[in-house]
């Protein structure tokens, strides 16, 4: 299964993430870079009045793959601003897609994402991993978002193999199934 991995990361853990699976998958990647420097403001002023994040370029050829994989942070219960942006110029070229949230997870599930992904493309998703880093990822098990936004997943490779091993078998049983309708998974117990 050709796979293109379409991804964000202000933390530089969505980034991590999406490396490691793209090379375990030997799926092409493009990240998303914003043309200016984003603040936690903008962030909060983005998801309140669904404003489209500026991005340096967007990805061509998309409809070549069999899957686009979609992965970054969920804000505020919604798909990051810079995705949003990256799905609206592409939907036409998007065929069977999925997404992977890595999200700091002190507010809880996210909810909302699978319905804005199929209002934005146009069609249902192959699947969706909500992960948290507060379920995951070495910190307290009460972690507040000021523990979970400043978190390094870098710096914790067990963690990384850990979120790892979630997501490839995910992706990799969407190659042995066709035409689903959808999966949606919300992780809440620590693996």
């Amino acid at each position: 299964m050709r796979t293109l991995i379409i991804y964000y990361s202000y933390t530089g853990n969505n980034a991590v993430l999406a490396e490691q699976v793209a090379a375990r998958l030997r799926a092409d990647t493009f990240r998303l870079v914003e043309t200016k420097e984003r603040t936690v403001k903008q962030i909060v002023l983005d998801m309140v009045f669904h404003r489209n994040a500026a991005v340096q370029a967007i990805p061509e050829q998309v409809k070549q793959y069999d899957l686009v994989l979609f992965m970054g942070p969920v804000w505020m219960f919604h798909i990051c601003s810079p995705l949003m942006t990256c799905m609206k110029a592409i939907r036409k070229q998007v065929g069977r897609y999925a997404f992977v949230a890595l999200s700091g997870g002190a507010l809880g599930p996210n909810t909302k994402p699978v319905g804005q992904l199929k209002k934005v493309l146009g069609k249902d998703l192959a699947l969706f991993l909500d992960l948290h880093i507060a379920q995951f990822c070495k910190v307290s098990e009460a972690a507040k978002a000021d523990e979970t936004s400043t978190y390094c997943l870098k710096e914790h490779p067990e963690d990384l193999e850990r979120l790892a091993g979630v997501i490839l078998p995910a992706i990799q049983g969407l190659d042995r199934q066709t035409g689903i309708a959808g999966e949606h998974m919300h992780l809440q117990d620590r693996a």
